[in-house]
């Protein structure tokens, strides 16, 4: 039996990033991933998604040429190297990584963790393989997979989870998309750019219901727009094959076809280790944790999708940064403070076109919070950069407290989003002010104007709002 003083079982984003930092700490651990280090994440998520959205946004660029000045006489899709593509940016990636463990000597099994075992004051850890490993400490990093829906069979051949989309090497003629979150409207974003026949169905009011109001209805009309059908406020009740399309039911009575059917309905967290005696505390098969990722077993934490708590891969990989800083403060003595992440002020971002990204509260939560508010708003359409790329759809939205002017929120639809939001998560979590804006100088002409113009309009000093 080999012996670590850490031992990660989970080898995502989280799980192989906490590795590396404790290897950098000088303490000893190792990893346990039953397929390839990178996690769904890597290999069967926010990588070669977006591998997908680049491709699916240069060809609707190249739709757009005439308006730039180019005359192409036809274009022509060959999804097959877009797959290939795919492929290879992650087998890249992946093996990135990999190289990483062996430069720094971190073992790596490539084996299911199946039980653990508390033996004195270290544990015990079973594979599917019989290997026996034993450490001090042991960090859960066992992520997600999809849910189902009752009676909605996933087969990854009709009826498609986010993997099996992925794995498609040719496209379907129509695509019915159950859900309307973020991994549904992304994929349904994607196809429909490649000319799919595609449809979103949302149980909810709303798609993306988790965003701003404001910035979800502004969605739906640009997907809408871009001829995505929406239906929300109905549930699907069963699919069944008819010929060579797959017949939706739904809860209104209404029945859509299609040729394929993606189930994007959310994730559950994976938590199915045998612990042999107590195992850590949770509900609805997430653990626990407190604001150290510590469970309420000594020496076990948990981190990423497993936690339930804002389940991003950059929630799990911070998370296992705190987690590995407070082992190296155990194991060698050093100084520690850390209060608990603030989950609400960690970036979220949805690769639709247009791309949506928010960080702190929305307007009505912030309204529930302290009642009186401020917004400052600024369209892309008045924005220079975003008039030359051609691409100015959308606006900068950011919520200050009343009282003091102080930043709770910002949501972002429109070109970049994803990147520009990391300016409203540093202003959020420094504490800054609308005041900030006089105090910082933005480069003209860029898209990040968009977010001094909405600081001032929180003032009513915006030069360029009209």
């Amino acid at each position: 039996m080999s012996n670590y003083q850490v031992l990660i079982i989970g080898g995502g984003p989280g799980g192989y990033e906490t590795a590396i930092r404790l290897n950098q700490y000088g303490i000893d651990c190792a990893l346990v991933e039953q397929r390839r280090v990178g996690g769904v994440c890597l290999n069967v998520g926010c990588i070669p998604t977006k591998a997908l959205v680049k491709s699916a946004e240069l060809w609707n660029e190249m739709k757009e040429a005439d308006s730039f000045g180019f005359t192409v006489p036809s274009l022509n899709l060959d999804y097959s190297k877009v797959f290939e593509r795919k492929e290879k940016i992650v087998a890249q990636l992946v093996s990135g990584v990999e190289f990483l463990f062996r430069k720094r000597k971190i073992p790596v099994f490539l084996e299911k963790a199946v039980s653990v075992a508390r033996q004195d004051n270290a544990y015990l850890l079973r594979t599917d393989a019989g290997t026996e490993l034993g450490a001090q400490y042991l960090i859960v990093a066992t992520g997600s997979e999809p849910r189902g829906l009752p009676g909605i069979q996933i087969d990854e051949q009709n009826i498609l989870s986010s993997t099996g989309v992925l794995n498609l090497q040719t496209l379907p003629r129509s695509l019915a998309v159950v859900g309307g979150g973020v991994i549904g409207c992304e994929f349904a974003s994607i196809m429909n750019s490649f000319g799919v026949q595609t449809q979103i169905i949302e149980f909810l009011p709303r798609i993306v219901a988790l965003e701003d109001e404001e910035i979800s209805r502004r969605l739906t009309m640009a997907l809408k727009k871009s001829g995505i059908a929406i239906k929300t406020g109905v549930g699907v009740q069963s699919v069944r094959q008819a010929g060579e399309e797959q017949e939706l039911l739904l809860s209104d009575g209404s029945v859509v076809t299609a040729e394929k059917v993606l189930l994007s309905v959310g994730r559950a967290p994976v938590n199915n280790l045998d612990w042999k005696g107590e195992s850590p505390a949770g509900e609805r098969g997430a653990i626990s944790i407190d604001n150290l990722m510590r469970t309420n077993l000594p020496g076990v934490y948990a981190i990423g999708d497993v936690t339930a708590k804002m389940p991003l891969a950059h929630t799990a990989s911070k998370q296992g940064m705190i987690v590995a800083e407070h082992i190296r403060s155990l194991t060698q003595n050093t100084d520690f403070h850390f209060s608990g992440l603030e989950y609400h002020n960690i970036p979220r971002c949805t690769f639709t076109f247009p791309e949506v990204a928010s960080v702190g509260l929305s307007e009505a939560e912030a309204k529930e919070k302290y009642t009186q508010i401020k917004v400052g708003k600024f369209p892309f359409s008045a924005n220079g950069k975003a008039l030359a790329m051609g691409n100015s759809f959308g606006f900068v939205k950011i919520i200050a407290r009343e009282e003091d002017s102080r930043l709770v929120g910002m949501h972002v639809i429109g070109p970049h989003a994803a990147e520009l939001i990391a300016q409203g998560s540093i202003l959020i979590s420094s504490g800054a002010t609308a005041e900030v804006a006089e105090n910082l100088i933005f480069a003209h002409p860029t898209l990040s104007e968009t977010v001094k113009e909405a600081l001032e309009d929180i003032r009513n000093l915006s030069i360029n709002k009209i």
